[in-house]
């Protein structure tokens, strides 16, 4: 461990996309220090750069939970038709963050009062499926 600060700086900053996957797949620990160890080792594992920036989401998600995923790129501007916990990134000017939703309504939002959720408008989405084994 070199730089503990920078780590929990930078998963406080960019860790929103990571933690969202996590709670979308069950993955939603009892305490904020838990989920932080969660990024903390994704980090470590290569799964997400020193900037908490998903390198690839469905080997985060594999690692998680041993089962296989697809997750796909969709572009969103409105959130009511989204039924199944789906991570949204909500966008305010130069600015955005990733919150779930589930059912129309946002369920999981890493900050307690974002300002691009509260005067943004939703862009984009992250389809999780998981892949059929034979």
């Amino acid at each position: 461990m070199k730089n503990p600060q920078t780590r929990a700086m930078m998963i406080g900053k960019y860790g929103c996309l990571a933690m969202s996957y996590l709670y979308c797949i069950g993955i939603m620990p009892d305490t904020e220090g838990e989920m932080i160890k969660h990024i903390s080792t994704a980090i470590d594992k290569g799964l997400l750069d020193s900037e908490c920036t998903v390198l690839d989401a469905s080997a985060l998600l594999q690692f998680f939970t041993g089962k296989k995923w697809h997750v796909a790129k969709k572009k969103v501007d409105d959130i009511n038709d989204i039924k199944e916990a789906t991570p949204v990134r909500f966008t305010y000017g130069d600015k955005g963050h990733w919150v779930v939703v589930r059912d129309g309504r946002i369920v999981f939002n890493s900050i307690e009062d974002s300002i691009c959720v509260k005067k943004g408008f939703p862009t984009e989405a992250r389809i999780i499926t998981l892949r059929e084994t034979r």
